[in-house]
């Protein structure tokens, strides 16, 4: 063989590899714990705890949908495997705002200071923990067109990015019919700056319900945004034999800036593209929340499911663990 093909066959091989190599780093994990499935929570003082968020060390906050309040967590993990050693819910804080159904929570460390979704309303708000005070946001007139019940159920904040992301549950009425067996809804991703300042919307389309329940069906629970850049989405899937959930990376670099489009139903666009990193069979648990957590000391970080529990006083978490390398673009 010529020498000169040679090195070149050689080149492709080390250019191969590198790519190989790169991709590889791209890749965002996520596995379970380690004999712990879930770890259960008996509380009476509310039901139906629907988002999650980390405030630093074993604080976390929690909301219900059923409560105008904000809930203080103690989630104790170990520091090695990311195994609840324990975790207690503590005296809510009122909230006096006109918004209800509270789904979404995401603590800004720095300003003591927690936002919520809610999706009656379609709105979201700030709440000062000191001053016990609610800071209003705006958001985006289109999603005062969400179905019943179907509204602004995530919310999520890294402050590494300095972005909000937010999301309905399933499609606005504008934009398509609810997730079946032959579609998945198509929402709307909602990014907000760190001043709560629109700057950028993306359709994502939901995986498909084979059942449907009493309204209910597959939709975005929740999403975790990570220092990264990369956005998790966590859907709730409802099956022939019962719940599962997913959680997706999303790719938003080729996806369309819907921000002006009035109505996704026929029009042209580019939703985002995703990617299945896990999924777990949770029979009649509702899985709504996801939060990422403290560092564990193999690199790794721990990351918590909170499920609605559908007005019973036994509250069900999922311990996960998760890493990641590359760098996304916003």
């Amino acid at each position: 063989m010529d020498p000169m093909m040679c090195v070149l066959r050689v080149f492709r091989i080390v250019a191969l590899l590198f790519a190989i190599s790169c991709a590889a780093l791209a890749e965002t994990e996520i596995e379970g714990v380690r004999d712990q499935q879930t770890f259960s929570i008996e509380y009476r003082g509310a039901t139906d705890f629907s988002g999650l968020t980390w405030a630093g060390g074993n604080d976390w906050f929690t909301v219900s949908d059923k409560v105008r309040a904000i809930f203080p967590m103690s989630i104790t993990l170990d520091p090695a495997s990311g195994k609840i050693l324990g975790a207690s819910i503590g005296t809510p804080v009122p909230v006096k705002t006109k918004l209800a159904d509270f789904e979404g929570i995401a603590f800004v460390p720095g300003k003591q200071r927690v936002y919520v979704s809610c999706e009656t309303g379609d709105g979201i708000f700030g709440f000062d923990l000191k001053k016990r005070t609610v800071i209003p946001v705006a958001v985006p007139p289109i999603f005062s067109k969400a179905r019943n019940n179907k509204s602004l159920e995530s919310l999520t904040y890294d402050s590494t990015v300095g972005n909000f992301w937010t999301a309905n549950e399933e499609a606005l009425k504008c934009d398509g019919p609810m997730s079946g067996s032959e579609r998945g809804a198509v929402v709307r991703l909602q990014r907000f700056d760190g001043a709560f300042r629109p700057s950028g919307q993306f359709a994502y389309v939901t995986e498909l319900s084979t059942y449907r329940a009493h309204g209910g069906g597959t939709g975005v629970s929740d999403l975790a945004l990570l220092p990264n850049g990369e956005l998790l989405v966590l859907e709730r899937v409802v099956g022939t034999f019962g719940l599962s959930v997913k959680i997706f990376r999303t790719e938003l670099g080729g996806a369309t800036d819907i921000s002006e489009v009035p109505a996704l139903e026929g029009g042209e666009y580019k939703p985002a593209a995703k990617t299945l990193i896990f999924s777990r069979a949770t029979l009649t648990n509702n899985f709504e929340g996801i939060a990422l957590g403290p560092p564990l000391a193999d690199g790794w970080r721990s990351l918590v499911l909170i499920a609605d529990s559908g007005g019973g006083t036994t509250h069900l978490l999922i311990p996960l663990r998760i890493r990641w390398n590359a760098k996304q673009s916003p």
